[in-house]
């Protein structure tokens, strides 16, 4: 275990952040909520923007800052042309910075390797974007895999209006055995009648968003290629994004060996592991819509419990607020967070309560300035880990595959044939900050695996 993911874990166990990662403002919005001793800014909360007022939260989020990754975007000049059409801006952007990565990469790190010759593997392909601009600059053979049936449908019939020859697309679950076996089946369809006694062909592996716990199946593929190489392809490359924290199966974080049981991360932790507060100044109007949205939803849940002494609401999942009524409740269009009266009444119509004359009844109409402000306070410090424990996560999976890249070696060593046995090619892994968070683009470290550049080696 690096120096960094120790830091992190012993921050992430101190108590004061398993109580925030265990108390969502649902919870302490409850009549009979007391505040643990060390939220000294309780009593007398700051303003959510100037939370660096307070010497003590300074100190703390100082703390957070300096252990988590930067994620300033990587210089990268156009390359790859992709049409913006049917996207938005945000995708646009994703897809031709990936685009424009990966068409440098490859002459990057294998200068005598002709890019045609390689086969492109789009894992959770989509609609097929990022598959349509490989495909278009390398002219290779390309495999776009999804899982969703709709997903491969709109690829392909987007496909259908472009110059997609040698594109193939599969729908199936993808795992870490699925994806080799899907691999297996699909290579001998891209090779000539007198390709199959060649020598193996380079396969680089893509993925745009690479759902929970995908980015680590991918990993475990690409590790057991490379350590046993199938008869007619070779992993060459890897460069997936990961995103979906909160639907990572529990085998697959951590992955790294931990001297010792690391501290629990409630189910909150990985939901907050989307957030991104450090963008929140470039559209206060947003950031303020988002945070009213969770205070007025922590109110509505103590109107409710007020109303229902005897059945008080019990969240299922720690630190993640979600009970019976909030589920009812779901999601409300932004419109209904303009006002108070009717957010009352929006709600109550979707949870059949009047909350509307269950306000009226209360000296204060519902609302709890002191009590708002706390609860402002309380998601802002929330949110402010998730970058951190976005950066465990991928501190721990760039960890975990160092050691097992190690033990991964191929099985032919020496081999002249095999392009990644060769001493100039061995594997590392690295971040990348692929996008700008700037637009949009939250999930923006990629994952690479490669030869280290020429001038590294």
């Amino acid at each position: 275990m690096t120096t960094g993911m120790a830091s992190v874990w012993q921050l992430l166990g101190q108590p004061v952040v398993q109580q925030l990662l265990h108390i969502h403002p649902n919870d302490a919005a409850a009549t009979d909520f007391r505040a643990p001793e060390e939220w000294t800014w309780w009593e007398d909360p700051p303003d959510w923007q100037n939370l660096a007022e307070d010497p003590e939260l300074k100190c703390f989020l100082g703390q957070i800052g300096e252990l988590e990754l930067p994620r300033d975007a990587i210089a990268l000049d156009r390359l790859v042309g992709q049409s913006a059409h049917g996207m938005s801006p945000k995708k646009h952007h994703e897809v031709t910075r990936m685009s424009d990565y990966i068409g440098r990469l490859l002459p990057a790190r294998f200068p005598a390797l002709d890019p045609a010759s390689v086969r492109i593997v789009d894992i959770g392909a989509g609609q097929g974007y990022v598959t349509r601009a490989l495909h278009s600059h390398f002219r290779a053979y390309t495999l776009a895999l999804d899982s969703d049936h709709a997903q491969t449908t709109g690829a392909q019939s987007r496909a259908a209006n472009a110059v997609t020859h040698d594109i193939t697309h599969r729908t199936l679950h993808i795992t870490e055995h699925t994806l080799l076996r899907a691999i297996d089946d699909w290579i001998p369809s891209t090779l000539g009648d007198t390709d199959t006694n060649a020598a193996p062909v380079p396969v680089l592996f893509i993925a745009l968003h690479a759902c929970g716990s995908l980015t680590p199946d991918i990993l475990r593929a690409f590790l057991r290629a490379h350590a046993a190489p199938p008869p007619l392809w070779t992993p060459l490359a890897l460069v997936a994004v990961g995103c979906c924290y909160n639907l990572l199966h529990p085998h697959d974080f951590p992955l790294a060996p931990l001297p010792s049981p690391p501290p629990p991360l409630p189910p909150a932790a990985y939901h907050l592991a989307a957030q991104v507060p450090a963008h929140w100044p470039a559209n206060p109007a947003a950031a303020a819509l988002s945070l009213r949205k969770v205070v007025w939803r922590a109110l509505l849940a103590r109107l409710y419990a007020d109303l229902h002494p005897a059945h008080p609401p019990t969240s299922t999942r720690p630190g993640t607020g979600s009970t019976p009524t909030m589920q009812r409740l779901g999601r409300l269009r932004d419109a209904a967070y303009l006002a108070w009266p009717a957010f009352l009444a929006t709600a109550g119509t979707k949870v059949g309560v009047d909350f509307v004359a269950a306000a009226a009844n209360s000296d204060t109409q519902g609302r709890h300035p002191l009590l708002e402000r706390r609860l402002e306070v309380l998601h802002v410090l929330r949110c402010s880990l998730g970058p951190l424990i976005e950066s465990l996560i991928i501190l721990d999976r760039i960890a975990w595959f160092r050691t097992a890249l190690e033990d991964a070696e191929p099985n032919n060593k020496g081999s002249p044939e095999r392009i990644e046995v060769t001493p100039q090619h061995h594997m590392q892994i690295e971040a990348i900050n692929l996008f700008d968070q700037a637009t949009g683009s939250a999930r923006n470290i990629a994952l690479v695996v490669a030869p280290a550049p020429p001038s590294q080696k």
